[in-house]
């Protein structure tokens, strides 16, 4: 796929990542966004240039903010929960901290 979307108003970057098939993994790699629950009306998302081999890429680190949980995330960025637990080492996904930084790995990780 190839072009761009213009988002408009209500729209959220998982919406967009579902109406067009997309990774939100990749979109957010692709438009270089820091925090993907934050798109602004108007903004221009890209919707590939950046092909990406299904499962391949680079890990995510992301910023735990009010409010994140491990299956939240897994859901936004289209990964297991169990994965992202393992890639961070985490003994219980329940207790994760404002401030944390995680990584969303790029591949399943999890045995």
């Amino acid at each position: 796929m190839s072009g761009a979307h213009i988002v408009a108003a209500g729209e959220t970057l998982g919406g967009i990542a579902a109406k067009y098939e997309l990774a939100l993994a990749d979109l957010v790699k692709w438009n270089n966004i820091t925090n993907p629950d934050v798109v602004s009306v108007g903004q221009k998302i890209e919707l590939s240039g950046h092909e990406a081999a299904p499962g391949q890429g680079e890990d995510i680190v992301y910023t735990v903010v009010a409010g994140d949980t491990v299956s939240g995330l897994a859901e936004r960025y289209g990964k297991r929960w169990i994965d992202i637990a393992a890639a961070n080492k985490l003994e219980d996904i329940d207790h994760i901290e404002v401030g944390q930084k995680l990584v969303i790995p790029s591949q399943g990780v999890a045995r």
